[in-house]
């Protein structure tokens, strides 16, 4: 009930309009920062507050004046809460917006409707059935001119089926509506199943979660669909071949372009799609919600564009999260790895996350259980018969292949064309199953890598299950170096040959203690001679390892840090790359806060990486080059580095470096290093040769030449075995930090750090982008994650036999004096 002193009559339709009157000139008059509520303003309230028939009165009046914000925000919460309607009040609802629909400002009679169209459908339903018969033009019409396809699925509804689809409620403003539409009319189902399946699409909320009753309706439809695994991938191959589309607009005499992948009804419509696939369950719509969350979130639209969809690749990843296989776990990984935008990331996270809890686990233990098997066994093959012969996938400790074996069980390079053209789809499905399997191993060699900065521990039979026993897995695991320690202290190292026995460094077979506790062996725990023995034995047992384990870079405190206490300047004053430093950031589980031109407010940039387990937070500081303005980004292009410090996380407080646990402090460094080591614009060979910034020449010199870091220390220890058993042994020699390879023209100096090269005899730059040799290829290497090491082999392949070079760009400059 109104109170008295607002002098109102309950009962009058002009008080209503009143007290509507004085609630929409005191949301005019609002403050936003200081009353951002409406329901809190007093005219409001008195609405609220007032009695049933008052409230049905003030709906009525504002309805017929919905012509601002203010109006559309006040309706919006007066209809919050049902009122009755009879068919007269409806008819009054309707018969003024279908007028103004036709007009310029329609979207506030669309919004007047959506805002009503629950009171309308609540209110019809109680009507006698000739008043509703009345009514059903009004709503036809309403719902054929209403902006927003859920408003017009609600109101089609009361109206009752028609005949054929009603394809027209997908938006035509894009490519992907006649796709969508295209779909729907060929796909193999009744048309009733269909009309009701769109209906449901059509109805999905423009923002936020589908409500209860929307998710309720999924199980309906998936019973009224012969096949809705198969509608729904017709629907999402809609939108993955879709393009986007360029509409123009002038302002101020000038043309401008914008660039749309959705409408915004579209997108709602593939949000809607997305979350059917998720409760489909099915794992074969997997990989085409990968591509479309993917797709989604990459940006278009040129230097200031945006994401197609974020929200549409959010609802991707949180589908494939709902389908609960197996797959999930590794196409959730593989999109891990595919995108850097940090809110897809965390979406990403978030679903890996909400599915080891649900399972309760952690998300190391969900990630280590659910590595899937794809039908291999024990040793990691599987074969398929063919009509002549087998096809064999083999896989190894980095990859997996395929192998066409014949009748005499002699594997041969490639499949005979009888057989091709026999066992067409056979093959074709092998195919897809073996780039599964390598996105499996691509994922369990990150993370495995992970693992290194974890320091995790197994028991043996744990250990052996979800690792050694597990045919992916388990090839990966035996070319790893483990610690096996028991309570007594007995400890052994080793890689493992079997469930029982491990092999040491020096090649002798030892036993597993039964009772042991496992952990993945990391070289900072160990001393200089155990390092040397594990590197030796792999480089002569051509052991290649899945990740760098022996040939860690290692980093410890050095004298300068012990001095500096809190923070380390070990890798400042590098020159690189913001936008690529950002994505290897990402990558390694890390969180930039990029330095943009349109941000002011921070004066430097920070990435920032948790290690949980032990309470600590390693930051990584840097600075933007200001007077160097972005021409394809926002953000400015080169940063110089900072310190990196180290920080509690529960009080943000700094921890000295002293304190600081070795293996976290190893990690963090050895991040970082990649990251500057990597994107700087000294490991770009080119850098000079553009006349780009030469002011920096001085620094590109220093990096391209100067004292090596840890991972130019490794490809030296590599190089010292390396190099003898090389068939250009007699004219390459080691010499500080280079790598002297004597030519038939000159003499060359390839540096370890960069791979940029020196020539005599006045040390003049001879600039190589790339180099492929042949002989370089095939050599063994211990690792396969560090370009730079296979490019000073193939740089020195090349240079020793420099007459045979035809590149004229290389030739003038060795023939340059």
């Amino acid at each position: 009930m109104a109170r008295a002193s607002d002098g109102v009559s309950d009962r009058s339709d002009g008080g209503a309009a009143t007290m509507v009157a004085a609630a929409l000139q005191a949301l005019h008059g609002r403050s936003w920062t200081t009353k951002p509520d409406a329901r809190a303003l007093p005219q409001v309230q008195a609405i609220l507050q007032g009695s049933e028939a008052l409230r049905r009165e003030c709906i009525l009046s504002v309805s017929d004046r919905v012509d601002s914000y203010s109006s559309v925000q006040l309706l919006s919460v007066i209809a919050r809460k049902r009122v009755e309607l009879s068919a007269e009040h409806i008819e009054r609802l309707l018969t003024p917006r279908l007028v103004q629909l036709e007009m310029p400002e329609s979207l506030w009679s669309s919004e007047c409707l959506r805002l009503m169209s629950r009171q309308i459908e609540h209110a019809y339903a109680a009507l006698p059935g000739a008043e509703k018969e009345r009514l059903k033009p009004l709503l036809g019409r309403a719902a054929e001119e209403v902006e927003g396809a859920a408003t017009a699925t609600r109101l089609r509804k009361l109206v009752g089926p028609s005949d054929g689809i009603r394809v027209d409620l997908i938006d035509e403003g894009d490519d992907i509506g006649p796709r969508l539409r295209a779909a729907f009319e060929t796909a193999d189902e009744s048309i009733g199943a269909r009309a009701t399946a769109l209906d449901l699409l059509a109805a999905f909320p423009t923002s936020g979660r589908p409500s209860k009753k929307w998710l309720a309706e999924v199980a309906r439809i998936r019973g009224l669909l012969s096949w809705p695994a198969a509608l729904v991938s017709a629907l999402l191959d809609a939108a993955l071949d879709a393009a986007e589309t360029n509409t123009e607009h002038t302002y101020s005499n000038r043309v401008y372009t914008a660039t749309r992948y959705a409408t915004a009804g579209n997108e709602s419509f593939l949000c809607g799609v997305v979350t059917i696939a998720g409760h489909l369950g099915d794992p074969a719509l997997l990989p085409q919600l990968q591509r479309l969350a993917v797709k989604s979130v990459t940006v278009i639209g040129g230097q200031f564009g945006s994401p197609r969809s974020l929200r549409l690749a959010n609802a991707s990843a949180q589908a494939m999260a709902e389908i609960g296989a197996p797959s999930s776990i590794t196409e959730l990984l593989a999109l891990e790895r595919s995108v850097r935008h940090g809110t897809l990331l965390k979406q990403v996270r978030k679903a890996i996350d909400a599915l080891a809890s649900a399972q309760g686990m952690t998300r190391e233990q969900l990630l280590e259980r659910a590595v899937e098997t794809h039908d291999l066994d024990n040793d990691g093959e599987r074969r398929v018969s063919l009509s002549r012969g087998s096809a064999l996938i083999v896989v190894d400790g980095r990859t997996a292949s395929l192998v066409y074996v014949d009748e005499n069980q002699t594997p041969r390079k490639s499949v005979p064309a009888d057989v091709k053209q026999a066992d067409v789809e056979t093959l074709a499905a092998i195919r897809g199953d073996l780039k599964a399997i390598r996105k499996t191993i691509a994922g369990e060699r990150l993370r495995l890598d992970s693992l290194m900065a974890l320091d995790r521990r197994w028991p043996l039979d744990d250990w052996r299950t979800w690792y050694l026993d597990h045919p992916i897995t388990g090839c990966l695991t035996r070319t790893l170096v483990w610690a096996f320690s028991t309570q007594q202290g007995q400890s052994v190292v080793g890689i493992p040959r079997d469930t029982a026995t491990a092999v040491t460094s020096s090649g002798q077979q030892v036993a597993i203690p039964a009772d042991a506790e496992v952990r993945l062996w990391h070289p900072i725990h160990a001393t200089a001679d155990e390092v040397r023995a594990w590197r030796r034995y792999l480089l002569e047992q051509q052991i290649v390892q899945p990740l760098k384990q022996a040939f860690r870079e290692l980093y410890v405190l050095t004298p300068a840090e012990e001095r500096s206490r809190v923070y380390s300047n070990r890798f400042a004053g590098h020159i690189f790359g913001q936008v690529q430093a950002r994505a290897l950031m990402k990558g390694r589980g890390w969180t930039p806060v990029a330095v943009a031109w349109w941000d002011d407010g921070i004066d430097h940039g920070v990435a920032r990486r948790t290690y949980d387990t032990v309470g600590i937070r390693a930051e990584f500081f840097f600075d933007p080059i200001l007077d160097h303005q972005p021409t394809t980004s926002d953000l400015y292009p080169y940063c110089t580095s900072d310190q990196v410090r180290f920080v509690d996380i529960q009080g943000d407080d700094s921890i000295e470096l002293a304190d600081v646990p070795p293996l976290v402090l190893t990690e963090a460094m050895r991040d970082v290093d990649l990251f500057v080591g990597v994107t700087s614009i000294g490991a770009d060979p080119e850098w000079l040769d553009r006349g780009a910034e030469r002011r920096f020449e001085t620094y590109w010199h220093t990096y391209s030449f100067g004292e090596l870091s840890a991972a130019g220390e490794i490809r030296r220890d590599v190089l010292e075995q390396l190099v003898p058993r090389l068939a250009i042994a007699d004219r390459c020699e080691l010499e500080d930090r280079y790598l002297r390879v004597r030519g038939n023209l000159r003499t060359y100096r390839i540096h370890l750090g960069s791979g940029n090269i020196l020539m005599s005899p006045n040390d003049q730059y001879l600039c190589i982008v790339t180099a492929r040799d042949s002989q370089a290829n095939k050599l063994f290497l211990p690792f396969d994650d560090d370009p730079v090491l296979s490019l000073v082999l193939s740089k020195a392949f090349l240079l020793a036999n420099d007459t045979a070079i035809k590149d004229t760009t290389i030739t003038a400059q060795i023939n340059h004096h």
